[in-house]
């Protein structure tokens, strides 16, 4: 399989501009290459080119942080959170009496939390690890929202086996 060399990154790029399709990083060690300006009837072509240029080029994950050490140097980068606040979860969860699409969608979050509550362990930790804010940083952020997800948790457990007891109760003969 072809390799690119780190000498191609500049040609790289500019063959990929060239088809009109944008590249940028996104942090030190990725880069993007995005079609969205490109017009729906042109991106038929635009991708055949990419896989052209694909080929030509070869495998080049290996060179992604100089890749986007490149972009960057060229002002063709876009300025993300640092992943510590990113934020993929809210600071607190619904307070419906249902379950909502947040919590189908934070199932394992919830069963990781209870497990993690079961052994004991601190709730600084599992706030880093599991709901991704640094405790240390942002100390009432992970604190309200561990609160809140463990709380949920508990409910939606609590919920889950009232329903499967009920069910197990309802299907006995008699």
């Amino acid at each position: 399989m072809k390799r690119m060399q780190e000498k191609d990154i500049p040609a790289f790029v500019q063959d990929v501009v060239a088809t009109g399709c944008d590249i940028c990083a996104v942090s030190p060690s990725c880069y993007s290459l995005g079609d969205t300006d490109v017009p729906r009837d042109k991106r038929r072509g635009l991708y055949k080119k990419l896989g052209e240029i694909d080929a030509h080029y070869g495998s080049r994950d290996h060179l992604r942080y100089q890749i986007a050490a490149h972009l960057a140097s060229i002002g063709r980068y876009i300025d993300a959170p640092p992943k510590e606040e990113e934020a993929w979860i809210d600071n607190e969860t619904p307070e419906l009496a249902e379950v909502t699409p947040y919590d189908v969608a934070h199932f394992q979050t919830y069963a990781v939390l209870l497990m993690s509550e079961e052994m004991g362990l601190d709730w600084r930790k599992v706030a880093r690890a599991i709901l991704n804010i640094d405790p240390e940083r942002q100390p009432e952020r992970a604190r309200r929202a561990w609160t809140s997800h463990l709380a949920r948790a508990r409910w939606l457990a609590t919920r889950v086996r009232a329903a499967s007891e009920r069910s197990v109760w309802n299907s006995r003969p008699g």
